[in-house]
């Protein structure tokens, strides 16, 4: 187990290290854009949300080898921190651009850095705070929908809340609102919570949809992948598309988790945040019993959750596992283990989806396996 963890964390790193600068083709065609063209191109984002799940990821492994009883735990835990502390470091010195709403998840990285430096140093403790706190500051500027949610692309002018950003912003939301007393952002991530557990599953199935709108405002792709175009009761204008993704509830079991394991180890003391810590289990144990009813034979789970000849996904999987851990510490992660190879590297996670209903058959390591 030793010798995995290093490994583990030696491939995050080694991920996490890879530059986003564009190549030279990618290049030539953003000049093109720029200046032949004159149309905008989006900006390169080194906190993207797979750097934002690498370090993450990375800073929540140190947290558990930091007191390890092994000297190869613990030095690896210290890289993991000192590799996430610099890359961090470097965004900061650069004036800690925020670009998008999936920028929340480098935020959870920061908030853990912080929490990590705790009494021992207040000044890096700070300096993550306030660097958390530029991403809040762009979250609290965001367009929202009619319930007080920020869509994923606020500025693509539809109003579709995906279940990505269960994973990136509540976490991050619930985490600033502890670790700072900010009951704005508490408040943030808790109608979050409450808006997909009302609008974004499956009356049938108990699954999330991959987004809903409040507003029946959506793009072309969302249009073809709507899969229940008829109004419902309960708000004229919801509409909601593509049902049974996999990942989808991994990202809404994994924003579950992460935000109740923080309210835990804090303590909720407020009011805020014992009605959040309750609404949170309540969510999170409802959502474990609908996961455990599409639970493969392999104990793993499938890309399209509803088709059972959908291939397994080991990241779908492994954020289903992790809200499921610490909601009753039942998941069993020796099913994902074949697919973890000697250098770290974990295969079988599905590629990046292409837009609601464009799911990737390319698997192989990525980022967020």
């Amino acid at each position: 187990m030793n010798n995995l963890n290093k490994s583990l964390i030696e491939e995050g790193v080694r991920l996490l290290n890879t530059s986003d600068s564009p190549d030279l083709y990618h290049r030539l065609r953003r000049w093109a854009r720029i200046h032949v063209k004159h149309e905008p191109v989006a900006p390169v984002d080194r906190i993207n949300w797979p750097k934002g799940i690498l370090m993450t990821g990375l800073l929540h492994k140190a947290m558990k080898l930091r007191n390890a009883d092994n000297s190869v735990d613990r030095a690896s835990s210290i890289y993991a921190m000192a590799s996430v502390q610099d890359y961090l470091d470097r965004w900061i010195y650069d004036g800690a651009p925020v670009h998008y709403v999936d920028d929340a998840l480098a935020g959870q990285a920061l908030l853990a850095l912080a929490e990590i430096n705790g009494n021992e140093d207040g000044v890096m403790r700070d300096k993550y705070l306030r660097a958390a706190g530029v991403i809040m500051k762009f979250l609290m500027s965001q367009r929202t929908d009619p319930e007080g949610v920020i869509p994923y692309r606020p500025d693509h002018g539809d109003d579709l809340v995906f279940a990505d950003s269960s994973g990136m912003v509540v976490p991050f939301a619930i985490w600033h609102g502890v670790a700072c007393g900010d009951d704005d952002s508490m408040d943030l991530g808790l109608n979050q919570i409450r808006c997909v557990m009302k609008y974004g599953l499956d009356d049938v199935t108990g699954l999330p949809f991959h987004a809903y709108s409040l507003t029946g405002s959506s793009d072309a792709a969302a249009d073809a992948a709507e899969v229940d175009p008829a109004m419902r009761h309960d708000h004229p204008g919801l509409r909601q598309h593509a049902s049974g993704w996999g990942r989808a509830l991994g990202w809404i079991m994994y924003g579950l988790g992460m935000s109740a394991e923080v309210l835990d180890r804090y303590g909720a003391i407020s009011p805020l945040e014992i009605r959040a810590q309750n609404e949170i289990h309540e969510a999170l144990s409802k959502l474990t019993e609908t996961a455990l009813c599409y639970v493969r034979e392999d104990g793993l789970y499938g890309s399209m959750l509803t088709d059972p000849d959908s291939r397994p996904d080991t990241s779908a999987t492994a954020m289903i596992y992790f809200g499921q851990t610490i909601y009753d510490g039942g998941a069993d992660a020796s099913a994902l283990m074949p697919y973890v190879t000697s250098n770290g590297a974990v295969n079988g996670a599905q590629g990046e989806c292409q837009g609601l209903g464009l799911y990737s058959d390319q698997y192989g390591s990525y980022p967020w396996s």
